[in-house]
């Protein structure tokens, strides 16, 4: 039986949202609202103006004074990222808080987590597959169904 939720499928609030609740609710965790805000807001910006593989292995983490300190999974999207470093830098400036400098630090776990590999078929879904594609008149299903099995022949 699926879990019940207090909000109708089309009202439930995003992970974000219960997390800017949960936030907000909490004065101590409040503080921190504002800053994970604008660090959100960077990191958008950041992914803007480098490749999407850079993005994903680096996180602005801070801007200090007129530097922005951004940590990278690994080497090569540090490279890239001080080779871009004058871009960087424009787009992390704000009126009131110019950003001159990029610093770049190696730091293996300020990457976000590698997306799993989706689950292959069990034997039982490709058997009530091929039992599908026995049943099937000629046509569009058929032959997605027929493409889906011949993937998973050896």
């Amino acid at each position: 039986m699926p879990a019940l939720h207090p909000y109708p499928m089309a009202f439930r609030p995003s992970s974000l949202q219960r997390i800017h609740g949960i936030l907000r609710g909490n004065p101590t965790l409040a503080i921190a609202l504002p800053e994970a805000e604008r660090l959100r807001e960077l990191n958008r910006r950041f992914a803007g103006v480098v490749p999407a593989a850079v993005a994903r292995a680096c996180r602005v983490a801070a801007i200090q004074g007129d530097t922005a300190l951004v940590f990278c999974a690994n080497g090569a999207a540090a490279s890239r990222v001080r080779s871009q470093a004058t871009g960087v830098a424009r787009v992390l400036t704000r009126p009131d808080a110019p950003v001159l400098a990029v610093k770049v630090k190696v730091r293996a776990e300020w990457t976000l987590p590698e997306k799993r590999e989706k689950a292959d078929l069990g034997p039982a879904a490709l058997n009530a597959f091929r039992d599908l594609d026995a049943e099937l008149p000629d046509g569009d299903l058929k032959m997605a169904v027929d493409a889906l099995l011949a993937r998973r022949r050896d």
